[in-house]
């Protein structure tokens, strides 16, 4: 019996083996087409400007709640408690824009980035098309690849178009 489940197992082995003999397979690095992208630049410069006006707003605010800081750190002692619980809720409201401020600013970012993912994905399905890939895979999931499997630069040359 043991013997005929190694025969089986082998035979599986060497048939799975043909099968994917014919296979042309490819990898493509993203994050190095995302790199080198022109759009990444326009991307990051509208959402500069998107945020600058907060970005503003925050910086001036940053300075008035340093200096709250600066205050209950040296005249902690002296201070009526009124005084520092005004310095400590302007703190608190401060920390609690940037933090805000710093979500937004992300989440526009994922939904930038998640556009420029798209833009490449249709990229490589051309190319794949084009070139007659069977499977692509992402440049990190591959423990090895030879240059001659690598559609990167071809992937970016379609994302530039």
């Amino acid at each position: 019996m043991k013997k005929f489940i190694s025969v089986m197992g082998l035979g599986l082995v060497l048939l799975s083996g043909m099968a994917f003999a014919d296979t042309k397979v490819a990898v493509v690095d993203v994050v190095s087409i995302l790199q080198q992208m022109p759009q990444r630049e326009s991307v990051g410069k509208a959402l500069d400007a998107e945020f600058e006006s907060r970005a503003k707003v925050l910086k001036e605010e940053e300075k008035k709640a340093y200096d709250a800081n600066q205050k209950l750190q040296k005249e902690g002692m002296t201070l009526s408690a009124s005084e520092k619980t005004k310095l400590a809720n302007l703190i608190k409201a401060f920390e609690d824009k940037a933090k805000g401020f710093s979500a937004d600013y992300r989440k526009r970012e994922n939904e930038e980035a998640g556009k420029l993912l798209a833009k490449i994905g249709e990229a490589v399905k051309k190319v794949a098309a084009e070139q007659k890939y069977d499977l692509v895979l992402k440049a990190e999931a591959a423990f090895y690849a030879t240059d001659s499997v690598d559609i990167t630069s071809q992937v970016l040359a379609q994302v530039k178009k």
